[in-house]
């Protein structure tokens, strides 16, 4: 299998952009942005939620029923962290603490052949195995949903420009992720190409209205260097005939 070919399968999926919204919308608000948090505690919803997408990426990678449920539950506490009816803090502790169980069970179930948990029956399984992180994708697109039918139309203190482009362009990714697996192609590509590349674009279209802040440059390098080699990799591909491009 070529380098083109292993990043195609492997990596040019909704899970790439998943895990880089969640990591670097983490990095900025533990580092850079932590004293906007401290002067205004509203701003505390965006660890919960950071964690809550970087654990659906990282449950997607692993593919296993334990990681999917914590994923489910880290996504579910969008809700009640976005209309802010849990302590910021609360909600930030306990999706720290699920992100970081995610992570021990990939080490601990790394080669094994069957799930943790894996329940008997194997309908039960079957149906657990392909509704659980669908579940968690659903809970993202309460976001964006909360963000433009409830925050929005009552008033909030986020009315830039960058959350409202952000908090759009999410709701086309959430369906192209949706639409994994039952559907397999739009047009030439495969929908999960198609998901990589929208998920990629919603953060360089956001960190771009960002830019004249210096500290969001990192982020941006990153997201471009790996939107071009997952570019180059996915016609790369192509020209050697990988029929998943």
């Amino acid at each position: 299998m070529s380098w083109a070919e292993r990043i195609n399968r492997r990596a040019l999926n909704i899970g790439t952009p998943l895990v880089l919204m969640g990591a670097m919308w983490l990095y900025l608000w533990v580092g850079p942005w932590y004293e906007a948090y401290v002067h205004e505690p509203h701003w505390g919803h965006n660890y919960a939620e950071a964690l809550a997408f970087l654990a659906v990426g990282l449950a997607y990678f692993n593919r296993r029923l334990v990681s999917d449920l914590l994923a489910l539950l880290a996504a579910t506490l969008i809700v009640p962290t976005s209309l802010e009816l849990w302590p910021h803090p609360a909600s930030a502790i306990t999706n720290g603490v699920l992100v970081t169980l995610i992570v021990l069970d990939a080490v601990v179930e790394r080669g094994r052949e069957q799930d943790l948990g894996q329940p008997a029956g194997r309908r039960l399984h079957f149906w657990l195995k392909g509704h659980l992180l669908r579940f968690a994708l659903v809970m993202l697109g309460h976001l964006p949903l909360i963000y433009f039918v409830v925050r929005l139309p009552q008033g909030t203190y986020e009315t830039d420009l960058v959350t409202k482009v952000y908090d759009g362009m999410v709701v086309p990714f959430i369906l192209l992720a949706l639409m994994e697996g039952p559907v397999q192609k739009l047009g030439r590509l495969s929908i999960a190409k198609l998901g990589f590349l929208w998920g990629m674009l919603t953060m360089i279209v956001s960190l771009a209205l960002l830019f004249h802040q210096p500290e969001t440059w990192i982020c941006m390098a990153i997201t471009l260097v790996v939107t071009l080699i997952g570019t180059v990799s996915m016609y790369a591909g192509r020209a050697a005939g990988d029929t998943s491009a």
